[in-house]
């Protein structure tokens, strides 16, 4: 499945895509897109290419083609730049973004095309689901727009979480990982009012 990985990997950095994004487009788990475009992912079903397609926005006969068809070009972000590594602490006390990214003492690569990204560690009171173990990192864009159904980091001073976030109207629904967590919502006219600070995950990092 070398060939097809790589066909993958080229379609998805095309289009801008994380392997999360792609994840969630697709419906296939974010390690099984790593393990298929690194080639450790054997006997592929036709189901899951069928998915990784319409997730990719290409047809299926575009996605089997011979690697000689597909072009060797770099994708629009495919450079890696060295990021910060910020801790939940930090975030507790933001007030300025730029002054948060400065202190940082630890930095990682990214293929984030967002000036402002930044990791955050995953400590233990931000995991409440079992996608995420202590240690992991979790890549925070706040410069990019969040769409319906994003997956996002939102905190203020009274709560902090990972969710799916929902636009509906004159309203953003989020809906916290974890089952005992009850959904968020609010006007998106009083989100500043509450010191919602809402950003949206571009990868998760293990």
């Amino acid at each position: 499945m070398e060939a097809l990985g790589k066909r993958i990997k080229f379609y998805r950095e095309r289009s801008g895509l994380s392997q999360l994004d792609l994840s969630q487009r697709s419906g296939v788990s974010q390690a099984s897109i790593a393990r298929i475009e690194s080639d450790k992912q054997k006997n592929l079903k036709r189901e899951t290419i069928e998915k990784l397609a319409e997730g990719l926005g290409v047809s299926l006969i575009n996605l089997m083609e011979p690697p000689s068809r597909v072009k060797e070009e770099r994708a629009p972000y495919s450079s890696t730049r060295l990021i910060p590594v910020v801790k939940i602490i930090d975030i507790e006390n933001f007030k300025n973004l730029k002054t948060l990214i400065g202190k940082s003492d630890r930095y990682e690569p990214s293929f984030s095309p967002d000036v402002s990204a930044f990791y955050l560690l995953m400590s233990p009171e931000l995991i409440n689901d079992p996608i995420f173990n202590e240690g992991d990192m979790i890549l925070i864009e706040p410069a990019t727009s969040i769409k319906d159904r994003d997956l996002v980091f939102y905190f203020s001073h009274e709560k902090r979480g990972i969710g799916k976030i929902y636009h509906r109207h004159d309203s953003l629904i989020i809906l916290p990982l974890g089952h005992d967590m009850s959904p968020l919502i609010s006007k998106k006219s009083e989100r500043k009012r509450f010191h919602m600070n809402i950003f949206r995950i571009g990868e998760i990092k293990k």
